[in-house]
């Protein structure tokens, strides 16, 4: 199991901790979540607060976390941690943002992972 698959899966925990029956608590679900992917992400903290506080407002929506949601979310957290994914579940203009939030951060990466992201990005066609 990678990183991504255990972030995955402790999604998948959070969201039933925070289920009382019919009703789910999604702001307690939400600031579960963004504490397990900051913390997960200390290397790279401004980054994965900005990239968390966009993926919030822009897919977690509606009643409850949707599935297409977390797979976005988990999508970029194996971004963020350099695992290899497939990064279907993250559109052309996803990634053009992910590029935008990572260049506002830039100077606050090791060039290390700074390097890593930057290729990626490339390699997913948003530099166009």
């Amino acid at each position: 199991m990678n990183n991504t698959q255990k972030f995955s899966s402790d999604i998948e925990r959070i969201k039933k901790r925070n289920r009382d029956g019919e009703s789910f608590n999604l702001a307690g679900a939400l600031k579960d979540i963004e504490s397990l992917f900051v913390g997960q992400n200390q290397q790279c903290k401004g980054l994965a607060i900005s990239l968390f506080d966009w993926w919030k407002n822009e897919f977690a929506r509606g009643p409850e976390l949707e599935d297409a949601a977390l797979e976005k979310l988990s999508a970029i957290f194996a971004f963020v941690n350099g695992e290899e994914d497939d990064g279907e579940a993250l559109s052309t203009d996803d990634w053009k943002r992910i590029k935008d939030e990572v260049g506002y951060e830039a100077e606050n990466l090791p060039l290390d992972l700074l390097s890593a992201m930057m290729k990626t990005v490339v390699e997913r066609g948003a530099m166009n």
